[in-house]
């Protein structure tokens, strides 16, 4: 079983340490444990019952209401929730604030039975925009703020990585697909989720894919493309990176391979600015790509 401060619970529960003391004196509505030193400390059970009144609350409920109900009704009010239409913010953060408790606690069967609830009742496409995405956004503001272990960050990635990779297997195999798309990561880039998710959406209207994956060096990409001839190249750019090297692998890209249309995604507006001037093709959101393998026009 884990361990959280006061500090662990405000940076997974977006809850000023301020306003979670008050609940406890005020209400009791936590009861933290304490080190042989007299230091405070809240275990596994604390943080979830933290979070699941952080979604009650935002549902509309008052603190003093929540307070009354027991750790069964708590779970009943949060079943409720997630039981619903899948319409509304609510829901979703419901659905965050329990996959946070699966990150903090390596809880590889509660991710699962989440995720697996999710696609069944949205499909993987919406699960992804709206479950899945904002999850990694709120974990991305956690690590930029280190408030995340890297070994948290890496469980969480690994268990969306294999989750896409068994949907992306599920899917029969194009045949006479009219288009190759070849997705790949630069050298200096390892987030590949949405490259993979990229890929799900490529393989489900028909188009055969080469997945090259993260870290990709030139040479080896410039191989590839020279066997295979795909007819598109896509990448993400989403980690920071050197604007010139960034700018540089643009050029390149077009320069050796005009022949395919060479698409992006991520970069700063100076990036997005240069691709546009360079005539390389712009995807900013999931409906523009799907747009673009529905109507093979090229979308600025």
């Amino acid at each position: 079983m884990s361990t959280y401060s006061i500090k662990d619970l405000e940076r997974i529960s977006n809850q000023k340490a301020h306003t979670i003391r008050i609940w406890e004196q005020r209400y009791g509505l936590l009861t933290p444990e304490r080190t042989d030193t007299n230091i405070r400390y809240y275990n596994d059970s604390q943080l979830r019952k933290l979070l699941n009144v952080c979604t009650l609350i935002n549902k509309g409920m008052k603190i003093s209401q929540i307070s009354k109900l027991t750790k069964k009704q708590i779970a009943e009010q949060i079943d409720l929730i997630i039981a619903d239409s899948f319409q509304g913010d609510v829901h979703v953060e419901a659905i965050i604030n329990e996959a946070l408790v699966s990150l903090a606690t390596y809880d590889a069967l509660l991710f699962e039975e989440l995720f697996s609830n999710s696609v069944k009742r949205l499909g993987l496409r919406k699960t992804y925009l709206r479950i899945i995405y904002p999850l990694l956004v709120r974990t991305g503001l956690m690590w930029i703020k280190d408030d995340l272990l890297p070994s948290q960050e890496h469980f969480l990635s690994n268990l969306i990585r294999q989750k896409l990779f068994a949907a992306i297997d599920s899917l029969p195999f194009p045949v006479n697909p009219d288009q190759t798309w070849l997705l790949f990561l630069n050298e200096e880039e390892d987030h590949e989720i949405g490259l993979l998710f990229a890929y799900y959406l490529l393989r489900q209207h028909g188009k055969h894919v080469i997945y090259l994956g993260a870290r990709v060096p030139y040479r080896d990409l410039s191989n590839v493309i020279q066997q295979c001839q795909p007819t598109h190249i896509y990448t993400f750019f989403v980690r920071n990176q050197l604007e010139q090297e960034l700018e540089q692998l643009l050029i390149r890209l077009k320069s050796d391979f005009n022949a395919c249309t060479i698409c992006i995604s991520g970069g700063d507006d100076k990036i997005q600015s240069m691709a546009e001037s360079l005539d390389v093709l712009r995807v900013t959101t999931v409906e523009s790509l799907t747009d673009l393998l529905k109507s093979n026009n090229e979308l600025y």
